[in-house]
């Protein structure tokens, strides 16, 4: 049974990787019920395959080359001190992306982008201290946008609310069963995706 947990404890990780909730975020803003889920199909493909270039496939590619300069020892980077180096390039290659995202006229979407990247440097700098759970900072994140969605843009977002919150929980679990995180990490992670992408989604 505890085996059976734990296979399914890795599956959860993986499709709910931390590098994958930008792109899981953006098809979130797109079904929310506002204007931006009105944009036209070919500005929602660009933005996605931009996002998705940017701050998964391009950070994903890195890994290698870490592995390589013996920067990391695994891909999973269970290290808090070697974590500082694959968030910092990962930082900047979601700055890069958020950069990008100023050709288009969708300012929500850029404060996502932005929150996102503030995100990724606040927990590149706190593993020099600590380690906290890249998850859920991810995932704490995607219940932070569909705050924002809320708040700001006024929108009818209680599915997306309930479904990012069991994404969280589920997640929070999965570390957990798999002891890849204490729970002062997994809810300290939570915590600060949760505040960060929503503080800025309100306050920008």
């Amino acid at each position: 049974m505890d085996k059976m947990l734990n296979y399914l404890a890795k599956f959860i990780s993986l499709i709910f990787h931390p590098l994958l909730m930008s792109s899981i975020g953006l098809l979130f803003i797109f079904n929310s019920g506002t204007y931006l889920s009105y944009l036209p199909l070919d500005t929602k493909r660009a933005l996605f395959i931009l996002v998705f270039i940017g701050t998964f496939l391009i950070p994903i590619c890195f890994l290698p080359f870490y592995i390589y300069l013996k920067l990391i020892d695994d891909i999973k980077i269970e290290s808090r001190i070697k974590r500082f180096y694959p968030l910092f390039v990962t930082g900047i290659l979601y700055l890069i992306t958020y950069l990008f995202l100023r050709n288009f006229p969708v300012p929500f979407i850029r404060l996502f982008l932005l929150s996102s990247t503030v995100c990724v440097f606040v927990n590149a700098f706190a593993s020099t201290g600590l380690k906290i759970s890249s998850h859920l900072i991810g995932t704490g994140g995607l219940v932070g946008l569909v705050a924002g969605l809320l708040i700001r843009l006024n929108a009818d977002v209680t599915g997306l609310l309930i479904i990012s919150i069991l994404i969280s929980g589920s997640v929070g679990y999965s570390r957990l069963q798999l002891k890849a995180h204490s729970p002062f990490e997994v809810y300290g992670g939570f915590v600060v995706g949760l505040f960060v992408v929503c503080g800025i989604l309100l306050i920008f």
